[in-house]
Parts: C-alpha cells; structure tokens; sequence
C-alpha cells in the first residue's frame, strides 16, 4: 500500500467516525451567564452573526427604483404642458353703419353690446339684452326703445331734433350730447352726461330740460317725474300744493312784445322745441346774473342754490305763473322775476308749460 492510498483510508475513516458521532446539545442556560459575565467586566460580546447581504442589497435596489419611478412620474405631471386657457369673448360692442340699415330695422343685442354709426351724426349703443327701433334717419334721426337701455353721442349741430329716442310715451330730443336712456318697468331713466336734453309727451312740448350732470325719472307717458330726487310735473305739483307758498307771477308783457306773425299765417299748437330752448337760455342766464348781483358770500366761499323754476307760456309767447321751488331770496326772486319776463317766445295756439332745474352759484 503507497502513502497515498494510506492518507484516503485514513480520511474516509475518519469521515466515518464523525458522522458517526452525536453532536452535543448547547447549554444555552451556561451561555447567557457567560455573556452576562463578559458584559459585567466590560468585556464585549461575541459579535453577532452574520448574514447574507445580497438580499439586503435586492431589497434596497428595490426601493430605489420604486422611489425613482414615482419622482420620474410626478416630475412627468408637472412639465406636462398646460391646456390652453379658454377664450373669453371681447366685450367691445359689435359695430353696424346706420348708412346700411334701412327705417324700420330692429336692432337686438345679446350678450355684446350693438353700436350703430351715423357718420358724423351720432352714435348709438344698444346694451346687452336690449332692443331698439331705428324709426327715423334722414334730416333727423329717431330710435324707439322697445327694452333695456341705450346710450347716445350726438354730434353738435346748429339745427334743431338732430336726434331722438323714444321710450314708451316719452319723447327725448337732443342737438349735440351725450346721455342715456333706459326703459325700467312704468319708468323711464334719462341720464345725461353732456349737453342738454328736453323731456316731455310724444307728439308734444317738452315738459323739463336736464343740463349735464343730471339724472331724471319720468313716468312713462312723460308727463311726471323728477330731476335728481326733485318731483316736478303734474302729479308732483298736486303731491306739493299743501306745501307751496303762493307763486310769484311776472307781470305780463303785452301781447305785441311777442314776435310778430303775419296775417293769414296759421299759428302751431305749441312753440317749437327750437323756439323754447333758446328762450329757456336766456331765462337761465338772466336768473343767474340776478342771483350772482344780489347774494352775499365771504371770499373764498361759494354759495350754490338749486330750484325747480316752472312757467307758462302764453299763446301770445309771454311768460305768466313763474314759480321758483324753493323759493330763493327776496331780491334775487324780485330781480328774476323781472329780468325773466322780458323774455318771449314765438305765439302758438295753446302755448305751454315748462320746468327747468337751476343750478345758481355766487
């Protein structure tokens, strides 16, 4: 037998032998005192055992691509581009040329405004769920408001009634002026930014005059109302009589004070609109210069009145019945009276009644 045949035999038995052999049950009792007695003297403990790191490692490559999958996802949310916002329609009005539309053409607005150009004449803008007639346009221009409201920009111009708007019974003229008008259930709303307007009954004289800044409420048959809070008209005369003083009337100047008319000439029913403005003019302005030389103020300190003035014109064209509410002062009224009376009109058949707010400052 070689050496080496001598080693294998010798492993294979002692292979043998150990497999052979029980392996001894631990003394896990005697173990942990051990380890106490190690810990008491400070000496440290057997490590610990180890254990395979590989799994570890799967489970922490794991997490990170879970954590990296989820960042790539919310990063792709935010840089998605944005939809884009929605359009808002433009709210300038729609444009139409008056030229274009023919008399008796309905203008209706929806949503948007309908702006309606005279060239060179005027202006006019229905509003938003409005509607209006174009009844008139040629040497004048005529809109009747059927609903809401319109607002008008007339081109100053020396000939009388360039522009009207009718709303329900009232009439309302202008020459040159920006104002609006709105139809509000048995009301009609007259707001007027510049200019003057004349109030007053269609097919009749115009009963009140609003001179920017003026707001007026009328009733619809145009007859009543008021200009900025103040009632006037006839059922607001009624309303007020307990409360007037006796009016003040102007002594009347004769008949032949009055604009001729020729023989054989049939006299209208009512002055012109033309004919009382320029006469309602002069009567404001002779007012304020009785006010301005008869009212006392301290420099630097301006004292503003304001009074509903009503007349009647007479059919000879005098003026009768002035009547200022509120009264103003003794010497200023005394001098109005007088100055105003001076003042004619053209004679007519009926004449008419008139009611103007002042404004007077000193």
């Amino acid at each position: 037998m070689t050496g080496q045949d001598s080693r294998e035999t010798s492993l294979k038995q002692l292979v043998r032998e150990a497999r052979a052999e029980k392996v001894p049950e631990l003394d896990w009792q005697a173990l942990e005192d051990r380890l106490v007695r190690h810990a008491q003297r400070g000496v440290p403990p057997p490590a610990r055992k180890s254990y395979p790191l590989y799994p570890l490692a799967w489970a922490a490559l794991g997490v990170a691509a879970v954590v990296a999958l989820w960042l790539v996802s919310d990063r792709a949310k935010v840089s998605r581009p944005q939809a884009p916002p929605e359009m808002v329609e433009a709210t300038e009005p729609l444009r139409k040329k008056g030229s274009t539309l023919a008399v008796g053409s309905r203008v209706s607005a929806g949503e948007r405004q309908v702006s309606v150009e005279h060239a060179g004449r005027a202006t006019w803008t229905v509003d938003a769920h409005s509607s209006a007639l174009l009844t008139e346009k040629d040497e004048r221009i005529t809109v009747r408001l059927e609903r809401g409201s319109v607002l008008a920009a007339v081109v100053p111009n020396s000939k009388p009634e360039t522009f009207v708007v009718e709303a329900a019974g009232t009439r309302i003229a202008v020459h040159g002026t920006v104002f609006r008008v709105e139809l509000d259930g048995e009301r009609v709303i007259v707001q007027v930014r510049e200019g003057t307007v004349a109030v007053g009954p269609r097919g009749a004289v115009p009963t009140f005059f609003l001179k920017a800044p003026a707001h007026g409420d009328f009733s619809a048959d145009g007859r009543s109302g008021n200009i900025d809070g103040r009632p006037l008209g006839e059922s607001a005369e009624r309303r007020a009589e307990p409360l007037r003083l006796a009016p003040v009337r102007s002594a009347m100047p004769l008949p032949s004070s009055a604009a001729p008319v020729a023989s054989g000439t049939e006299l209208p029913s009512e002055p012109s609109i033309n004919d009382i403005e320029t006469g309602i003019a002069r009567i404001v302005d002779a007012a304020a210069d009785c006010f301005s030389r008869n009212t006392k103020s301290t420099e630097g300190v301006q004292i503003t009145v304001r009074t509903a003035l009503s007349l009647q014109i007479t059919n000879a064209g005098s003026v009768a019945d002035l009547d200022f509410q509120p009264p103003l002062s003794p010497d200023v009224e005394q001098c109005a009276t007088g100055s105003i009376s001076q003042v004619t009109f053209s004679p007519s058949k009926q004449g008419a009644k008139v009611t103007r707010m002042l404004e007077l400052k000193r």
